[in-house]
């Protein structure tokens, strides 16, 4: 149970979701397999191979395992079995201002989405968290979390093309 301790997490973190969401903070990207993603949110509603969705009530979770391709400006060949979780994208079904996320913005460096008039994304490297927000109607908007390799997972597990660990 070292991933899925706190399941009400995100009840907290986003102020009106009920019983049941993923505790976003327990996917631990190198770490939890896709059986313990599956344990708790069940089969994914869609996808295919390595990048999977799934679907519960209040959000949607799109998890892509160390077996998916990574992209073509990625200079990492990482090292991670094909099972384990890569990265993921949590993004809620209902809106819910940023001003009630329980998230310390402190921590994160805020940068203007060039290609979305209304959109911006708050990075924390050293976490691998990336949130996306959108301004609707003078508030500024969650649309989705994103979890990746932090700092010290880029350093263990990415080899560079030709290279070894």
């Amino acid at each position: 149970m070292k991933v899925f301790i706190a399941i009400a997490f995100t009840s907290l973190l986003l102020v009106g979701f009920q019983k049941k969401q993923i505790e976003w903070r327990s996917l631990v990207p190198f770490v939890t397999t896709r059986n313990e993603v599956e344990a708790e949110l069940g089969a994914p509603s869609s996808g295919k191979e390595y990048i999977l969705i799934y679907d519960t009530p209040e959000e949607r979770i799109t998890v892509s395992y160390g077996g998916a391709k990574k992209s073509a400006t990625d200079k990492c060949r990482w090292d991670i079995p094909n099972d384990t979780v890569f990265n993921f994208l949590l993004a809620p079904k209902k809106k819910f201002r940023l001003a009630d996320v329980n998230i310390d913005l402190t921590k994160y460096q805020k940068q203007k989405a060039l290609e979305m008039v209304q959109d911006y994304y708050y990075y924390n490297e050293n976490e691998g968290v990336t949130i996306t927000t959108r301004i609707v109607e003078g508030e500024e908007i969650l649309l989705s979390i994103e979890r990746g390799p932090d700092a010290a997972q880029k350093k263990t597990y990415c080899c560079k093309e030709g290279k070894g660990r």
